[in-house]
């Protein structure tokens, strides 16, 4: 068997596609401004990567949003938004459920505790697979590649780097990870993790008739 305890899985583009092109057009026909003013106030302005590092509480997220739109902006337009610009990965899903049967799972996403707080009504096909161990990176104070992330995520789950498998899309936060002591995988799609999977010994190869 594979020396690991945990098997540990971003949630944007590897669980679920995320479209931020559709989501601030989104946005910004539901606040009447532009796509562009809205990619300047949530990710130009870095008040996004504030609130995914738990440095600004939701409350203030939202405000300073709305100040930089110059637009009323509220929390329900903001979830209908970022609902609207996810779709589940079904390939993805299914491995989930498969690895899950023999090792423990969990989600470490860099979000903020709006997501956090909102997931099941975001991405209600997570409850399911990982239960209760779905966590922005909000709560453990820092954002992935940092490797206060990674630590503090394992440190509440009781787990340990080296015995921590980590999926994500971003080669900046696989080397984070690995930093941390992690064992990562860059996703490029399903295939390439299934065949991942195959080779640390985590689920069997699959059969053809």
């Amino acid at each position: 068997m594979p020396d690991f305890d945990l098997i540990l899985f971003d949630m944007d583009d590897v669980l679920c596609h995320s479209d931020k092109a559709y989501r601030a057009a989104h946005l910004a026909k539901l606040t009447n401004t532009s796509a562009d003013r809205v990619r300047a106030a949530i990710w130009g302005s870095g008040i996004d990567a504030a609130a995914d590092a738990g440095i600004i509480s939701t409350t203030t997220y939202l405000r300073e949003v709305a100040l930089q739109l110059g637009a009323p902006f509220s929390a329900d337009q903001w979830l209908e938004a970022r609902k609207a610009s996810m779709t589940p990965n079904p390939a993805v899903l299914d491995l989930v459920a498969q690895v899950r049967k023999t090792y423990p799972v969990a989600v470490l996403t860099n979000n903020s505790e709006l997501v956090g707080d909102n997931i099941d009504y975001l991405f209600p096909e997570l409850r399911p697979l990982f239960e209760d161990k779905i966590f922005p990176s909000s709560k453990f104070g820092a954002a992935k590649p940092d490797k206060a992330c990674f630590l503090n995520c394992l440190s509440f789950l009781g787990a340990k780097p080296a015995k921590t498998f980590f999926i994500d899309d971003k080669p900046e936060n696989i080397a984070g990870a690995e930093k941390a002591g992690l064992t990562g995988h860059i996703f490029e799609g399903a295939e390439g993790l299934i065949a991942r999977f195959v080779s640390e010994g985590l689920i069997e190869p699959v059969q053809v008739p």
